[in-house]
Parts: structure tokens; C-alpha cells; sequence
């Protein structure tokens, strides 16, 4: 008698990898964002731009595809775990623009004074404020804005805001769980940080840059959160963020580090988790035609 494995019933690899990203969905969301943007930068990092293994420099545009690993992965993940049904819900949130009209000048106009700001406070800067140069950093700015709003913003926020933080703050608070996704979301620029696209190099500025980073994911929940879960707005507020540096204003060197981001941000941050009580408007959140509400955690 031949007995043969044909006789089992096959067993589904795709299948069972299906139902680990939906079991542990955080854990595969951050694996695949990782992953497919450290990959896509390798050649980058390994060029003469990074740490020199290959005997040619590449600029970071032409593996700039990579930095939209955390877009990918929010919309796979999310067709996973949430069907047709997730996605739909999750573009109609890149468009919900119907938010109040305060949080637009917020973004466009708050985030570059909170960064300048930031280096105001520095000891020396403000002595190096150049007035005549007001009117061209503003035009760079807002010429800037549209280039970081459809690269940075849109290849980050659909993913670290529209996938990853509605799930973190439901099981861990939504101030735990913006300190869990601004640590990761630190974390995966660290690749970069071995090539000339780091804005300083040593432990004092990874830190600098983690500290910055935990700081404005704080600005962006509070945001989010009362922007009825927009991407639209986290996409703008990251884009401005990105567009603008105190350094076109102030010719003081410590205006080019991180630290007017670290005071300026770090400000606001401490400002927002005292008056909220560390809620960062969590329970002010508006439930979303969703049928896994995710803003308010099916709370009352």
C-alpha cells in the first residue's frame, strides 16, 4: 500500500502568511516598511555617497523610490487585513479636506514658525537674523512645500498616520502609542544616516534626531486626531516640517542642526501632553464609516 503525501490536504503557504499579517498586522506593517525601503537604499548607502563599498556615488533621487516603503506597506497591509473595504476608506482620507479651515494656516504656516522659533531660543542665533532674506525663504518655502508634500508626506504618512497609528493608539494609548510609532518612524531613517543625506554624524545626532522626531509625531497625533484621522493635513504638516529650515534665515551654525526641531517641537510636545492630560485630543476623535472604528477605539 503507497501511501503518499498527495493524499494530505495541501497546505497553503500564502495562505498561512495570510493569516500571520493578519494576526500580528503592526508587526508585518513595520517589517515590510522597513524592508522594502532599506533594500531600495542599499545601493545608496553602500555607494561613495555612503560608506564607500562601491567605486561610484549615487544620489539619493535616484533611489528616492524606497522612501515610499511606508505608503506601500500601509495600502498592503491594509488590503490584507481590511479588504476592499479598508482601502476605499483609506483613500477617501488622503481627500477629507473638510476639517476646519484653522488647521490649513496651521500647518502651512504654524510648523515653519515653530521651527524658527525653535532656533530663536538658541543662545547667538537671533543676532544672526538676516531681514533681507525674509521675502526669498518664504518664496523658497512655499516652492518647496508641493516637492516635500508629495515625496516625504505622501510616501510616510499613509502608512506611519493612515495604517500604523490608529491601530497603536486603540491598544496602547495615545500617548504611548505615538511614542512607540515615532521611535520606529525614527528608526527607519537610520540607513540614511550612513550617507551624506544625514544632517550630522555620532550618537549626539541620532539622539538629537530621535528626540525631534518623537516631538513632532506628537504635533501630528494631537493633529490627527482632531482632523478626523486626515492625511491630507498629517501629509501637509509633514511636508512643511520638511520644507522649511531656520538655517535660510539665521546664519548661526547651530540654525543647520536638528536642535531648532528638538526646542521648538519638544515645546509644543510637553505643551500638548500637559493641557490634554496625554489624551492629544484621542477623545475628541469622530468615529469613521469604517467597520472597525479605529480613532476612538470603539470607546464612548
Amino acid at each position: 500500500m503507497n501511501i503518499s503525501s498527495s493524499s494530505r490536504p495541501p497546505i497553503s503557504s500564502f495562505g498561512g502568511f495570510l493569516r500571520v499579517m493578519r494576526r500580528h498586522p503592526l508587526v508585518c506593517y513595520f517589517l515590510l516598511a522597513y524592508g522594502f525601503s532599506w533594500l531600495g537604499w542599499l545601493p545608496y548607502v553602500l555607494s561613495q555617497s555612503g560608506v564607500g563599498l562601491f567605486p561610484f556615488h549615487l544620489a539619493l533621487w535616484v533611489v528616492a523610490p524606497a522612501g515610499y516603503g511606508p505608503l506601500l506597506s500601509g495600502f498592503l497591509m491594509t488590503a490584507v487585513t481590511e479588504g476592499k473595504t479598508g482601502v476605499r476608506h483609506l483613500l477617501r482620507r488622503f481627500v477629507l479636506w473638510r476639517v476646519g479651515w484653522q488647521w490649513y494656516p496651521s500647518a502651512v504656516l504654524g510648523i515653519p514658525v515653530i521651527r524658527g522659533l525653535g532656533a530663536v531660543i538658541l543662545p547667538g542665533v537671533l543676532a544672526t537674523y538676516r531681514s533681507s532674506a525674509l521675502g526669498s525663504v518664504l518664496l523658497l518655502y512655499l516652492s518647496l512645500l508641493p516637492v516635500t508634500f508629495l515625496t516625504s508626506g505622501l510616501a510616510e504618512e499613509p502608512g506611519w498616520r493612515g495604517f500604523a497609528l490608529p491601530r497603536l493608539q486603540r491598544r496602547h494609548g495615545p500617548l504611548l502609542g505615538t511614542l512607540i510609532l515615532a521611535l520606529l518612524w525614527a528608526g527607519w531613517h537610520l540607513p540614511l544616516f550612513l550617507t551624506s543625506w544625514a544632517p550630522g554624524s555620532g550618537l549626539l545626532t541620532l539622539i538629537e534626531f530621535a528626540i525631534g522626531t518623537i516631538a513632532l509625531a506628537i504635533v501630528i497625533t494631537w493633529v490627527f486626531n482632531h482632523t478626523q484621522g486626515s492625511l491630507l493635513i498629517a501629509m501637509l504638516i509633514h511636508g512643511a516640517a520638511d520644507a522649511f529650515g531656520p538655517v535660510f534665515l539665521f546664519s548661526h551654525p547651530l540654525a543647520s542642526t536638528l536642535l531648532p526641531v528638538v526646542v521648538g517641537f519638544g515645546a509644543v510636545a510637553l505643551l500638548l501632553i500637559v493641557v490634554t492630560r496625554s489624551r492629544l485630543g484621542y477623545q475628541r476623535a469622530l468615529p469613521l464609516p469604517d467597520p472597525m472604528p479605529i480613532l476612538d477605539g470603539g470607546k464612548p
